[in-house]
């Protein structure tokens, strides 16, 4: 039998007229309109045939696929996970939708963008239209460490590295196309937080980001969302597009909660594409029955137990003691050391966590080593913090 397997969400993202070819247009129904206005490439497969069965994957409820062969073809639907999304055509700024969507938690939003740009020299840069090579280089090979960081950090597995090398080599040509781009965040010319963002008649979907971690005090992803939805609504675009992935801050930011389908496509009078259409609808939907019942949870969780039971202590980090103390106590004659060095790596993070707490530019507060590898201490313009790092062998 003939049969097709599609991942509908990311072809008609990432490729263009990536209409699978069995269709002749995706009708938005949240705004009464079609999202391709005749650029769809009508072309069938390369031998002219057409499939028996199409699986299609991840198609978002609020897209309707239309059928070029309704006669031909049935569809049978199976819901999947939720997807989320800002539907932003009420809105005339990124305020209002802000103030829409966290109403007395706007405030939190607001502190961490000010914090951000308080304490370090921020600037923010959408590369879209044109990027040149060396430059996409050095943003997606950063995107990349962000990601293996982050995931290590929560001791989880980022499904989209493991095909990145094709990420990789497509996005270049379609920013330059004005079909992707690449939002950056940047402390002077450090990117600290990067998304790769597709571009689809009037919706940009984030789909890969991530921030140095070092700066996690700061909600870079909350940043970096207000700082897209601003620009979607000043450029007339209408959704900003999240995806798939129950996070928390997604659901925050969403007002179009959705479901994702499987679409079973099948020719109405071939017997075997019908019978294994059933057979298929019937395997999906047991499949989401036991996720409903969380068992996808739970085999997570014991798998993640195992994982953390088989690690050794080589596997343990250095603890941290972090002490305010006054003025009157310390005496050293110590010179600041740069805690940009990879040597002090490790206090890079509690020097952003300093400068957050306390409202200060980076550039005003100076760290000293005062027993090597051991103990040092962070001196701002109000506090002095005293950091003691604790070897393993010491617990």
């Amino acid at each position: 039998m003939l049969k097709q397997t599609i991942n509908f969400f990311n072809q008609i993202f990432e490729i263009e007229n990536g209409l699978p070819t069995i269709f002749s247009d995706i009708f938005f129904e949240k705004e009464n309109r079609s999202l391709y206005e005749g650029e769809v490439n009508t072309s069938e497969n390369k031998d002219g045939s057409l499939h028996k069965l199409y699986k299609l994957e991840f198609v978002p409820d609020y897209m309707v696929p239309k059928l070029k062969h309704p006669s031909l073809f049935d569809v049978k639907k199976v819901r999947h996970v939720k997807g989320y999304a800002a539907h932003l055509t009420d809105f005339t700024d990124v305020d209002s939708y802000l103030k829409n969507q966290f109403r007395s938690n706007t405030k939190t939003i607001r502190r961490y963008i000010n914090r951000l740009e308080t304490c370090f020299n921020i600037r923010y840069k959408l590369y879209y239209g044109t990027i040149d090579r060396p430059e996409y280089e050095f943003i997606m090979n950063s995107l990349e460490k962000m990601k293996e960081n982050r995931f290590d950090q929560r001791d989880d597995q980022d499904e989209s590295l493991a095909y990145w090398d094709y990420i990789y080599k497509i996005a270049f040509d379609l920013i330059n196309k004005k079909r992707a781009s690449l939002f950056v965040i940047y402390d002077e010319q450090k990117p600290i937080e990067i998304s790769l963002n597709y571009h689809f008649n009037g919706i940009l979907y984030s789909s890969n980001s991530s921030y140095d971690i070092d700066y996690s005090k700061f909600g870079l992803g909350h940043v970096e969302i207000y700082k897209q939805i601003e620009w979607c609504i000043a450029n007339n675009y209408t959704v900003f597009e999240m995806g798939r992935g129950d996070l928390d801050y997604k659901r925050r930011w969403s007002n179009l909660i959705y479901h994702y389908e499987y679409h079973l496509v099948y020719q109405k009078k071939h017997i075997g594409a019908k019978l294994y259409t059933a057979i298929l609808e019937n395997q999906l939907q047991f499949k989401e029955f036991l996720k409903s019942k969380n068992v996808d949870t739970y085999l997570r969780r014991i798998k993640s137990t195992i994982k953390n039971n088989n690690k050794n202590d080589n596997g343990l980090e250095p603890r941290i003691k972090i002490e305010k103390i006054t003025e009157s106590s310390v005496h050293h004659t110590k010179t600041p050391i740069d805690c940009q060095s990879e040597s002090f790596s490790l206090l890079k993070k509690i020097l952003y966590d300093f400068a957050y707490s306390n409202i200060e530019h980076i550039s005003g507060i100076k760290v000293f080593e005062i027993e090597k590898d051991k103990c040092y201490l962070i001196k701002g313009q109000r506090q002095i913090q005293k950091i003691t790092v604790i070897s393993k062998e010491e617990y």
